[in-house]
């Protein structure tokens, strides 16, 4: 053997010797955990900051007294379900929102990312959501204490939503099903299939704010989950017809959780986790898991809105667990006024569409998924 391929026998062993050490240590690093996923280790990424398009709409919808609770699609339409629906009907008849796909996306597409604002309405083609008809004769009447609208889903032509109400001193909830009539743009439901949902704890206005759809079986998500103020935490679970079935366990998450995304291919599905820090004490908060295990992004403190998408995912056994994927932070108002985002879908694999209820004010946004 010469002496150049000695030397090059052993330059090769010492890089396959660092390449096992490299492998090794990246065994044993913090910087991996145990996958949610067919993966066997996934690295802990950062959480992420986005800003938020604030999409220019107009008409009935804008008034705050609509306090949108609920997104879902039925194809490429955009269902928009306000709390108070009664606001925009009368008698039995409620008004629910639609929104084509195609006016979103040239609304994202228009959108001056540099220089959007919340109170840019001048626009020159704004979303202008049209109203149809929901047919629920004696909802508010048959529901004690009926409180609003809360979250929506539909499965095929079946459409399910969660309702709330104060009943005495205690909350409440309830599950309605109904069907969608695409001909008519109407949806009508079916008042012998409501059921109550066993809420398992009694906080003021506090009730079941998020419904996904898993198969022929109905969830639904307590809006408090937070350790202090529920340590074990329960996702209901209904089949089609809404008959109750039992529960799955589900991660303590700290602040509110106010809407969902439906499932994708791997069952995995996003939240919207927010916080209103004058309801620090009603929420009980605790030691945010999110914070220890992702960090915090830029201008996000510990006192102040907390405004943010955490990915779940149903597992093979029948738990809910939050996944490794990163919290997606919203860019907060640098006035520090806080948006109390209640509604959420995909839009696609781009991203997702939020919505505030009235505060502070009604606002349609498009949030980046850096993620995809």
């Amino acid at each position: 053997m010469s002496c150049i391929d000695d030397v090059e026998d052993r330059v090769g062993r010492l890089f396959t010797a660092l390449a096992l050490v490299a492998l090794l240590l990246m065994s044993i690093s913090p910087s991996t955990v145990a996958a949610d996923g067919p993966d066997s280790t996934q690295v802990v990424r950062s959480a992420q900051l986005v800003r938020p398009v604030i999409l220019p709409v107009v008409g009935p919808l804008t008034d705050p007294r609509a306090e949108v609770s609920g997104l879902t699609w039925k194809g490429d339409t955009l269902i928009v379900l306000p709390q108070d629906p009664e606001l925009f009907g009368h008698d039995d008849v409620l008004g629910f929102f639609i929104i084509p796909k195609q006016e979103i996306l040239d609304a994202i597409s228009d959108a001056d990312r540099s220089s959007n604002s919340e109170t840019n309405s001048r626009a020159d083609n704004p979303i202008d959501p049209r109203q149809i008809k929901c047919i629920a004769p004696g909802l508010a009447r048959i529901i004690r204490g009926f409180d609003g609208l809360e979250a929506i889903g539909v499965q095929g032509n079946r459409c399910y939503m969660t309702i709330e109400a104060k009943d005495d001193t205690s909350m409440a909830g309830y599950l309605i099903c109904g069907q969608f009539d695409m001909t008519q743009n109407l949806v009508r439901m079916d008042m012998a299939q409501l059921t109550a949902i066993p809420m398992g704890l009694n906080i003021h206005n506090i009730a079941e704010e998020s419904l996904v759809i898993d198969g022929s079986r109905i969830i639904t998500l307590s809006e408090a989950n937070g350790r202090n103020c529920n340590p074990e935490p329960r996702a209901k679970t209904f089949d089609e017809k809404t008959n109750f079935l039992g529960s799955l366990p589900f991660p303590n998450i700290e602040y509110r959780v106010t809407d969902a995304t439906a499932l994708d291919e791997d069952r995995r599905f996003w939240v919207l986790n927010y916080f209103f820090p004058p309801e620090r004490e009603k929420l009980q908060v605790g030691k945010d898991p999110e914070i220890s295990r992702f960090g915090r992004p830029p201008g996000q403190d510990t006192e102040g809105c907390v405004e943010r998408l955490l990915e779940l995912r149903i597992t093979e056994h029948e738990t809910i667990v939050r996944t490794n994927t990163p919290p997606l932070y919203l860019e907060l108002r640098p006035d520090g006024v806080c948006r109390n985002w209640e509604a959420l879908v995909r839009l696609d694999n781009a991203g997702f569409l939020v919505m505030t209820d009235q505060y502070p004010g009604t606002l349609l946004a498009f949030v980046p998924n850096p993620y995809h």
